[in-house]
């Protein structure tokens, strides 16, 4: 609903990396009944910085949602310019490590973001309710209590990364 070609990529990345954190997941799930455990274990088995562990899935699954987090923190603020929220957002998050080939999709994805409308429409479950009087502040009022809690989310993720100095700078 939210406009295929803007917003594939990003979905794609999600999914993926969600499928592999899910893997490791079902391999033990008494063994690993958290997000950090899994880590933690791959941290113990030096697996943690090899390519498609669930730790760098979820290195980027967490790049993702703060990638979606300041484009809606964007949103929240007023930003109805949806192409002009999601290049704020990208700036602020994923560019940094991107390399220029995938720069370049992001930026041409951009050209296909939905107006402000579109977007709106996108989010409501009965068609129409995005025309109601109060769904704007309806909509703000959901942000308000939705990217505090993420941000808590993302927070503790951040610390984890840190704590077991996981985070990487590599350009893909």
């Amino acid at each position: 609903k939210l406009g295929s070609t803007v917003f594939a990529p990003v979905k794609m990345d999600f999914v993926g990396n969600i499928k592999k954190i899910h893997q490791k997941l079902v391999s033990n799930p008494d063994g690993f009944p958290t997000l950090q455990s899994i880590v933690l274990s791959e941290v113990q088995m030096n697996l943690a910085q090899v390519r498609n562990s669930a730790t760098e899935a979820l290195l980027w699954l967490r790049r993702g949602l703060k990638f979606l987090k300041e484009f809606l923190s964007e949103v929240n603020a007023g930003e109805q310019d949806i192409q002009a929220a999601l290049n704020n957002a990208y700036g602020k998050t994923l560019r940094q490590y991107h390399g220029w080939v995938v720069r370049g999709v992001f930026a041409l994805a951009l050209r296909a973001a939905p107006s402000y409308q579109n977007f709106t429409a996108a989010l409501v479950s009965q068609e129409g309710d995005e025309l109601r009087s109060d769904f704007t502040s309806s909509m703000h009022n959901d942000l308000g209590v939705y990217l505090p809690a993420m941000e808590k989310q993302l927070v503790i993720l951040d610390e984890l990364y840190e704590e077991y100095g996981l985070e990487s700078d590599e350009v893909v």
